[in-house]
């Protein structure tokens, strides 16, 4: 059987599991700073009576620091439980702001590539409706007929078909051109200016002494801006100054 413990070794051994908890951590946060001197610089006697002196008073301390920080924490902890809805609403609405965004970025590419191609299919119709326009222009004009009319020479009267053809090509060009100033496309004017290569693409040249050097001659493509952005360059042809005629030399003949 067990001896029951006395007194003295029920000290002995609380004295030994108490220098065992202290030796490995820093002394509590609360102790008085003479304690905490007289425990390190004084005597051995010194330290064994500040010790008796400061076990409650210690205790108490450390109790006391405890529960402030116990507090402190708690009253933190309620701040972030109150502070976490608000910030995940937030969060939660910016993450909808930014993908609005987004889509409206993206509705407006979208539309604007809509728009750039059906701009490209209006301008490609109206090309070939002024060549058409053209080609009945210099359509052959009619001989007359009647042996009278050759004898009194009278001008021969314009084909109906053709009249007619020519009244239908100006009233779609009519209607194309402005469609085109509706979606704000501007035709780039060339014809007699000087030469821009931001906005012209010479793919031609022809010597010239009556205008000036880098004068557009003809157009053979217009041009077109959209929005104040250059959406097509023109075409065109331009002046160049002429060769220079080598002399002869005096010595040979002609």
């Amino acid at each position: 059987m067990n001896q029951p413990l006395t007194r003295e070794e029920i000290l002995r051994r609380l004295e030994q599991w108490v220098d065992r908890a202290l030796a490995a951590e820093d002394p509590p946060r609360g102790i008085d700073p003479e304690v905490l001197r007289a425990l390190t610089s004084g005597s051995e006697e010194e330290a064994a009576q500040a010790t008796r002196r400061s076990d409650t008073y210690a205790l108490w301390s450390a109790m006391t620091v405890l529960a402030q920080e116990i507090k402190l924490q708690g009253r933190a902890f309620r701040e972030l439980t109150d502070s976490l809805p608000a910030q995940a609403a937030q969060t939660v609405e910016e993450l909808r702001a930014a993908h609005r965004e987004r889509e409206r970025d993206a509705e407006r590419q979208a539309e604007r590539r809509c728009r750039k191609e059906a701009l490209a299919v209006l301008i490609d119709m109206r090309d070939r409706l002024a060549r058409g326009l053209e080609s009945v222009r210099q359509a052959p004009t009619p001989v007359p007929s009647g042996w009278l009319d050759r004898i009194l020479r009278r001008p021969p009267q314009p084909d109906p078909a053709i009249q007619a053809l020519t009244k239908g090509y100006e009233l779609a060009l009519e209607r194309l051109d402005q469609a085109l100033a509706d979606a704000n496309a501007r035709e780039i004017q060339c014809a007699g200016l000087a030469f821009d290569p931001r906005r012209m693409n010479a793919i031609d040249r022809e010597e010239s002494d009556t205008v000036p050097e880098g004068t557009v001659l003809e157009v053979y493509r217009t041009g077109y801006e959209w929005n104040g952005e250059l959406f097509r360059p023109a075409q065109v042809k331009v002046s160049c100054a002429p060769a220079m005629e080598k002399a002869i030399p005096e010595n040979e003949t002609v």
